[in-house]
């Protein structure tokens, strides 16, 4: 139960808070947006969406671009603001530019607002609301995230809305687009080849929660009540065993001191019960992985050897190749080279590089997640058949493999990785989000996300307000209409200077366009 008091540390009722949504390509995340807005009413609180789309024209117009719109239909629109986001992160070389015309556009609001209440603000400054919400649809890039989180702090979330293929393909073929140009759009959107380009699937691994549904929205609206609940301070809901297993794989990835990234991983068996945990590390004589040196103990992980061994052999592979082309040169091609033509080893790199040659994981050292909790079992005498597997990132196709020999009944996964090729090695032997008979499905994970697993469920260790669940041995009554946001902007501690800093980033962004 939120204390009562105002003037407890940490509490302050109707604290503004701020949402944004990042979704794949075709998602009906306009559900989520639908439900937030109903549910928040429920706390007393009025929604103010902001619509980064909205901004395009006239951000395109005051930068001196003549970029526009090929036609009027769903696919010219669709093609148009994927163009118009690239163009306006181009032209300014930053791709956290949308995050801070949100930010600049709720300065604006709060403005307005606080003059209509007859509160004097300046550019320096801005009062936050109060019973206020923002939700800015939708997010495309990492940095964008990054921004808003520096910004508005704990009191921002990000939501990851996810539908299938199936149904987003669905989703865009009512609006009048084929199959084949939504799935241009999809790949698109995921992961663009651009430096300013869409990276939808970079930042959606970053969200607070995880939604997943259909063009019903039936899932997403109970869903979206039981996170705002949470964030409400509601004492009495406790994590799911999706929820718990996921941030024991996000645990275990912790451990790792791999020089590219932290992958964890947790097997669940058919009762719940955790019976193994993994990371990605380097193995040590006798089984298992290398811990961190000690008295007495020496490790041979990367860390301590100071370089990543698959790095190292595909360079040597690059340059092998490079050189073995060379040789195959002839007297006519070293005269042409001479001429400034010939072979460029960066044209060959650039070659190897959209081959995919520089995604070959076959010489790291680390043994991945998946295989040491899998290794694990079998170190303990534990059967990992018809158990279900967490991982904070969607295996590679190697692990893939095993996981499907090792009888893993399905596979659930927050990160996605452009460089498995396990859907196309395993077209019979597993489905990608969804599910289908006889085959493993791999779904994405849906919950709150563990990097706000303290935060939202732990009575005493969140950043946020303690909660009391009892008082005199009985339970504390808790209802939505007295309830305070458990995670927030400050308004008493932090307001004027969360306010500055928005105003601050909003007005360099403006008076940059102006002066350009």
């Amino acid at each position: 139960m939120a204390h009562r008091d105002p003037e407890y540390l940490g509490y302050y009722p109707g604290a503004e808070v701020v949402f944004a949504v990042v979704c794949p390509l075709g998602t009906p995340y306009n559900r989520v947006v639908e439900a937030l807005g109903n549910y928040l009413s429920h706390f007393g609180y009025k929604t103010k969406r902001v619509q980064l789309s909205d901004y395009f024209d006239d951000l395109l117009l005051q930068l001196g671009s003549d970029l526009s719109r090929e036609g009027d239909d769903a696919v010219a629109i669709a093609f148009h603001k994927i163009a118009a986001g690239n163009k306006i992160r181009q032209i300014t070389e930053k791709n956290d530019i949308m995050a801070l015309v949100a930010a600049g556009a709720i300065a604006d609001w709060r403005n307005e607002e606080n003059k209509a209440l007859g509160r004097k603000s300046s550019q320096k400054r801005s009062f936050p609301l109060t019973n206020t919400a923002y939700v800015i649809s939708t997010v495309r890039r990492p940095e964008e995230v990054a921004t808003l989180r520096r910004i508005y702090g704990s009191g921002f979330f990000l939501i990851g809305v996810n539908a299938s293929r199936e149904e987003r393909e669905h989703y865009l073929s009512e609006k009048g687009i084929d199959a084949d140009l939504a799935s241009r759009l999809m790949e698109t959107d995921a992961k663009e080849k651009l430096e300013f380009g869409q990276a939808t699937r970079d930042a959606f691994q970053m969200a607070d929660v995880f939604l997943s549904g259909d063009a019903a929205g039936g899932a997403y609206a109970d869903q979206v009540s039981r996170f705002l609940d949470l964030l409400f301070g509601c004492p009495i809901l406790t994590p799911t065993p999706e929820e718990q297993a996921m941030f024991m794989a996000y645990a275990a990835s912790l451990r790792s001191g791999d020089l590219s990234r932290q992958v964890g991983a947790a097997i669940i068996d058919a009762h719940g019960d955790l019976i193994s945990v993994g990371c990605n590390e380097a193995p040590k004589p006798g089984g298992g992985l290398y811990d961190p040196p000690s008295l007495g103990k020496t490790s041979h992980r990367d860390i301590e050897l100071g370089e990543d061994s698959n790095e190292r052999e595909k360079e040597t592979m690059a340059d092998r190749i490079v050189q073995d082309e060379r040789e195959k040169e002839t007297m006519a091609d070293r005269i042409v080279q001479e001429l400034g033509g010939g072979i460029d080893p960066k044209t060959v790199r650039t070659s190897l590089k959209t081959a995919g040659f520089f995604d070959i994981t076959e010489f790291g050292r680390s043994v991945h997640a998946e295989m040491e909790a899998l290794l694990a079992c079998a170190r303990s005498g534990r059967s990992a058949r018809d158990a279900i597997l967490y991982t904070t990132t969607f295996p590679c196709h190697n692990c893939t493999r095993h996981i499907i020999a090792a009888g893993i009944s399905r596979v659930i996964y927050i990160e996605p990785y452009a460089k498995s090729r396990a859907s196309d090695l395993h077209p019979d032997e597993i489905s990608v989000d969804r599910e289908e008979t006889g085959k493993v499905p791999f779904l994405p994970f849906v919950g709150v996300g563990p990097r706000r697993y303290f935060d939202l469920f732990s009575l005493t260790l969140s950043t946020g307000y303690p909660i009391e669940r009892k008082k005199y041995g009985k339970l504390i009554p808790w209802a939505r209409a007295t309830a305070a946001v458990r995670l927030q902007v400050k308004q008493h501690v932090l307001g004027a200077g969360i306010a500055c800093l928005w105003n601050a980033e909003s007005d360099t962004i403006f008076t940059w366009l102006a002066r350009n």
